[in-house]
């Protein structure tokens, strides 16, 4: 199982910390950084090159989205992006995977959907 480069993206402190707790337990996670918006994320994208980005959709300043398209815009290697809302619908979903996206997860059952996903991304085989 390899280590995953994670770095979590959100306007709520309080979520960061809960996502924080519940991701050290996993012996692959490691939590290279965190950011309060899109701006942020994308900077801390170029310099830390996690391998997994876990992003809030609405943010201030510049969402998810928005931030999303411009994170896959980068350099490789691109970092797995895992887009997060309280809006658990079809229509959300579907901006979130057409802004570049890898994944999208409700924040309403956040550990219980992020951590088989993550936990799958770990035990991938890279080199083929």
């Amino acid at each position: 199982m390899r280590e995953l480069r994670i770095l979590i993206v959100d306007d709520h402190p309080g979520f960061i910390s809960a996502a924080i707790r519940h991701l050290r337990r996993q012996p692959w996670a490691n939590i290279v950084g965190t950011a309060g918006n899109g701006i942020e994320a994308i900077t801390q994208c170029e310099t830390l090159r996690p391998d997994v980005v876990l992003m809030d959709m609405a943010m201030p300043e510049m969402g998810g989205l928005q931030a999303a398209r411009l994170i896959k815009a980068q350099d490789e290697p691109l970092p797995y992006i895992v887009i997060a809302s309280h809006f658990d619908d079809t229509e959300h979903r579907e901006h979130a995977l057409r802004a570049g996206a890898d994944a999208f997860v409700s924040k309403l059952a956040y550990i219980q959907d992020v951590l088989p996903l993550l936990e799958r991304l770990a035990t991938e085989d890279t080199t083929s």
